[in-house]
């Protein structure tokens, strides 16, 4: 099995907008400058420790940094309080029960776009 590849492209930007130095993070994180350029390119992977290390330093997600997402602000993203009372609900329900839910709600966005 292959390993795939994993580069931290974004931490690169998020450094640069920040305003920090590769050389004053590798400092802060107590690892070798090389050791942070291979995490950019992909040619190690840093520890899970050091993955949330940086996210706190840099106040952006571990997904930020390891590319999965465009967005450096996942602050930006937030349930309103009758959002996460309608998915606490659904996710107690059966199998049975999200399925009709699920033909609901679809029943109604296709009658709204039928208008």
């Amino acid at each position: 099995m292959k390993k795939e590849k994993t580069t931290m492209n974004n931490l690169k930007k998020i450094a640069k907008i920040k305003n920090k130095s590769l050389t004053a993070l590798s400092v802060e994180l107590e690892v070798s400058q090389e050791a942070i350029s291979q995490y950019i390119s992909g040619k190690i992977k840093p520890k899970a420790s050091t993955i949330i290390q940086m996210a706190k330093i840099f106040n952006t997600s571990t997904d930020y940094l390891l590319d999965i997402t465009d967005n450096p602000n996942p602050s930006d993203f937030k349930l309103t309080e009758q959002e996460n009372n309608l998915l606490n609900n659904y996710k107690i329900l059966s199998t049975e029960e999200k399925i009709k839910v699920d033909a609901y709600v679809q029943a109604i966005l296709d009658i709204r776009n039928n208008n």
